[in-house]
């Protein structure tokens, strides 16, 4: 297959808007990065960066997070709720010992987000930075501008105004190229888009989401089952712009090693398994996306990754079929 046939979507009508609603129900995290949201399908991303001031020799910035990079002063994320079309998320990062929380809600069109440092910092030691940025992803039109009092997105498809919740820190160095805000993370901050709102506006619309979610969940039954399978699920489903679609990849950090994405044959239907707990788009759109990367020897290959990439040689355990079978009777 060339790259070139790769980016033809399916041919199927129905599978076009299931992947519509997918792609603009609510937001998606950025292909690699946990510190970020992504409103489709303008491909416009809203990042966090945590600046530490006491760090040396490239440890100044973090610019994203993962779940799984290795080394003595890696990043630890740890995923709180985070539900199917992410009006609510949840994840408290850990890096050089700077502790924060990083929550994001909807409020009709809107996005919130609000971080709070969870541990002050040693006495002694300088106060970390929250930086938030704007930039489109992919190469998509659009430009960004920083205003007195905001930052304006202008795009084709989508044009928005985002506005800092608390204070800035003025006259710092940071390692972002762009208009951004920057707080001093001695109190919470955060963002909203839409227009002006305040801390206690922002903490009430993040508070009302995860109270949503948690109704959700304890309505499905069976809590801290289908909080886990919701939360692993969604947090690591991605929109995918080789293929313009929104799939679960066998991990984040893999895409980040593989160049973009990579998909695993059985890991994706088990990833379509567990969406089908409550996602029934979610569900076909992984078990479609896989089964669209059949080698053309006729099987699905083990692995299928960024720039169409994939196993012509080998396949894994025949559960796709099950899978198939499952997802038709449920």
């Amino acid at each position: 297959m060339t790259f070139a046939q790769a980016q033809k979507p399916s041919s199927s009508v129905e599978y076009q808007a299931l992947q519509h609603r997918l792609a603009r129900d609510g937001t998606r995290g950025a292909l690699t990065a946990f510190l970020s949201q992504m409103l489709l399908p303008a491909g416009l991303s809203l990042r966090i960066g945590i600046q530490d001031s006491k760090g040396v020799a490239g440890e100044v910035f973090l610019a994203d997070a993962l779940i799984g990079r290795r080394g003595q002063k890696s990043e630890e994320v740890f995923l709180g709720p985070h539900s199917w079309d992410g009006s609510y998320t949840d994840l408290r990062p850990n890096w050089h010992g700077v502790k924060v929380r990083v929550q994001s809600a909807h409020d009709g069109d809107d996005l919130v987000m609000l971080v709070t440092q969870l541990q002050e910092a040693p006495t002694g030691h300088p106060v970390s930075i929250v930086v938030f940025s704007a930039a489109y992803s992919w190469n998509r039109p659009g430009s960004i501008s920083r205003l007195s009092d905001r930052i304006d997105a202008n795009g084709p498809q989508l044009k928005v105004s985002i506005y800092p919740i608390v204070y800035e820190v003025p006259g710092v160095n940071i390692a972002v190229i762009g208009p951004y805000f920057a707080a001093s993370l001695n109190a919470p901050a955060g963002i909203s888009t839409g227009r002006q709102r305040s801390l206690a506006e922002t903490t009430r619309i993040v508070e009302r989401q995860r109270a949503a979610y948690m109704q959700s969940i304890t309505a499905a039954g069976h809590c801290a089952i289908f909080d886990a399978i919701e939360t692993t699920i969604a947090c690591d489903t991605i929109y995918e712009p080789e293929r313009r679609r929104v799939v679960s990849p066998v991990s984040r950090v893999w895409g980040d090693n593989w160049g973009g994405y990579v998909l695993f044959d059985w890991d994706t239907f088990f990833a379509a398994i567990l969406a089908a707990v409550g996602n029934k788009d979610l569900a076909y759109a992984n078990t479609v996306e896989i089964l669209r990367h059949t080698a053309p020897s006729g099987f699905v290959p083990n692995f299928a990754r960024a720039g169409d990439w994939k196993s012509f040689d080998r396949s894994e355990p025949l559960v796709g079929a099950i899978t198939v079978f499952g997802l038709y009777r449920r």
